[in-house]
């Protein structure tokens, strides 16, 4: 088959959740796909350091304006077309079959605060998506909690949806690749991904507060992510009110490996989010062998089985009294350590794209 995929955000480096998304699919496209011809879109060009297998790059308009034409008068020769919703297309040849790649629908169950911020959700969830999922033949989510939420959300028959669980990244450095950590920072709890309240980042601050006025142990949190604005302010203000804010380091985006060493060497991963189309960060840790804490809603509860404390994330007491158990439990905490890394090995990207190269030989 002849397969094109729209590779936005295309990032090469500080790859965000979508951009990381973007570079391993396309990387088990050519892995897994071989007797395919693959077309990929983007708006500036794709290393060939990164994908070393053949494929053919066409460069689309970066303005969005421009973009929306270009691809309405598309006649490149594709069968079928993967892209992430909600991006374009909107509308192309209706000889092109579509599968739109829907990882979550965050913004319709926690509204956003700021007004720019409000318009943009509405752009993107009332406008372009109905569009989208108006134009795609199959429609691709990540977990039976998202599937809920499209057919929540969205008029969509129930045939149109697919589910195909997405992979994690492979953090394990070589030996010539590794990193030791400050012996001040141990021991600590952790949490990796942007610093926004959909992750609960006051949650898991306020609990860890708790649980140090609770237990009075040294330890430590620390908090891998892109920081600033006023929400991370606000949480600054917190720490420093309960004069705790020398027990948190805030260390910005990491590379991988120092992620692989601060995963590697937490007493536990905490990831309480309040909604998550996945949960690609509670297989990284349980892959590694690290406790994992997280919500017992939407798809991470989905994601992690029995192998995680799952918690109440509206509850400080709950997240709290989870960071003291597997503080202080051993025998607990080697549980979940077995229990979580062979739940990790059900999930990877060369099993996931195998399962959409399926979907798209179906639809010839």
């Amino acid at each position: 088959m002849k397969i094109g995929f729209i590779a936005e955000p295309y990032e090469e480096s500080n790859a965000s959740g979508m951009g990381y998304l973007v570079l391993e699919l396309m990387k088990n496209f050519l892995a897994e796909g071989s007797q395919h011809q693959f077309t990929f879109y983007s708006s500036r060009p794709i290393s060939t350091e990164i994908l070393t297998a053949p494929f053919r790059n066409v460069l689309v308009p970066r303005n969005f304006i421009k973009k929306f034409f270009w691809f309405l008068i598309l006649r490149e020769d594709i069968d079928v077309l993967f892209f992430v919703a909600p991006l374009l297309p909107l509308w192309i040849s209706k000889r092109i079959k579509t599968i739109i790649i829907c990882q979550e629908l965050a913004s319709q169950k926690i509204r956003p605060k700021q007004f720019a911020d409000k318009i943009v959700a509405i752009i993107r969830d009332q406008v372009l998506m109905p569009l989208c999922i108006s134009r795609a033949c199959k429609i691709i989510v990540p977990s039976k909690a998202t599937k809920e939420d499209v057919l929540r959300f969205y008029n969509v028959a129930l045939d149109k949806i697919t589910l195909v669980y997405n992979g994690f990244q492979e953090l394990r450095p070589t030996e010539h690749n590794t990193i030791s950590l400050e012996a001040n920072m141990k021991p600590f709890f952790f949490f990796a991904g942007k610093i926004k309240f959909r992750k609960n980042v006051h949650g898991i601050v306020s609990a860890f507060i708790l649980f140090k006025k609770k237990t009075h142990v040294d330890c430590k949190l620390v908090i891998a992510g892109d920081s600033g604005g006023e929400y991370c302010h606000t949480i600054v203000q917190e720490l420093e009110k309960n004069g705790l804010a020398h027990e948190v380091f805030f260390v910005g985006y990491v590379s991988k490996a120092m992620l692989y060493a601060l995963y590697a060497n937490a007493c536990a991963f905490v990831f309480p989010s309040l909604n998550e189309g996945f949960g690609m960060p509670i297989l990284e840790a349980m892959s590694l062998e690290t406790p994992v804490i997280t919500s017992k809603i939407s798809s991470m509860a989905e994601i992690a089985g029995d192998a995680t404390l799952l918690v109440n994330p509206f509850d400080i007491e709950d997240i709290s009294n989870a960071m003291e158990k597997v503080f202080f439990n051993s025998e607990l905490r080697t549980k979940l350590i077995q229990k979580g890394f062979q739940r990790a090995k059900l999930f990877s990207w060369q099993k996931a794209v195998r399962e959409y190269l399926a979907l798209a030989q179906t639809l010839k």
